[in-house]
């Protein structure tokens, strides 16, 4: 029986505005519909929990887990859910100032260095479960979703085929677009905005660096892709150096 496999892919820090970052994730599991049941069931539980203020309360139910919005106490039960979520996270950073950011500036357009840090996070991620049906869901991104799946449907595409010419296999890939509305991409919302928050901030916040501990056994890779330097289970990222 083949075995699929779900990548649910945001990004946070866009190519052309102002932050530090462009900071490009994504996780798998094999288990989606347990992932939505988690959190479906946190959303319950926040707008019942008498803890919160009804302005809070009411706010959620306008904006859903939407990590840059939410009080901070709902961002530690989110972290918390996240810590016991059957998914694996992978990260990849691109520092804007860095000298390789500038010679893709000069070279090519915003989209095709978004589509650069695609293919060079999922790249591997393919390759490791070729034999699988690969499911993979980019949130929304810019104001024509329709434009934005032939974009990516485009670089999978080309992924899967020097995967194929490589290995000499014949992967799977089904390529989608959705919006918030999919309570599974506020996952990986979240996973950006913890790296958002330790790497584009003055001053690491021990609130921030908590959350980040409780969800660092998920991050099962870190790239940083000006320095070609990986971080993994045996050499973890130093969160005070980048």
């Amino acid at each position: 029986m083949i075995s699929t496999s779900y990548y649910y892919i945001d990004e946070s820090g866009a190519i052309d505005n102002n932050s530090k970052f462009f900071i490009l994730s994504c996780y798998k599991t094999d288990t989606p519909e347990e992932v939505r049941s988690a959190v479906e069931k946190l959303y319950k539980d926040i707008l019942n929990a008498p803890i919160f203020a009804i302005e809070r309360r009411e706010l959620i139910k306008q904006k859903g887990f939407h990590a840059c919005v939410n009080h901070p106490d709902i961002k530690s039960r989110f972290y918390n859910l996240v810590a016991v979520l059957n998914i694996r996270c992978y990260v990849l950073m691109l520092k804007k100032d860095s000298d390789l950011f500038r010679k893709m500036k000069e070279n090519m357009s915003s989209t095709e260095i978004y589509n650069a840090c695609i293919s060079k996070l999922l790249c591997d991620r393919l390759t490791k479960t070729r034999n699988d049906n690969n499911i993979i869901i980019f949130e929304e991104y810019g104001g024509k979703p329709k434009k934005w799946l032939a974009n990516v449907e485009g670089v999978v595409k080309d992924i899967c085929r020097r995967i194929d010419e490589k290995f000499a296999s014949n992967i799977k890939c089904t390529v989608d677009v959705h919006d918030k509305s999919d309570v599974n991409l506020s996952v990986i919302d979240y996973i950006n905005h913890i790296f958002v928050q330790i790497f584009e901030k003055e001053n690491l916040q021990a609130r921030i660096l908590d959350n980040f501990t409780i969800i660092e056994p998920k991050i099962a890779l870190i790239y940083k892709m000006d320095k070609d330097h990986f971080f993994d289970k045996n050499k973890r990222i130093d969160v005070y150096k980048y």
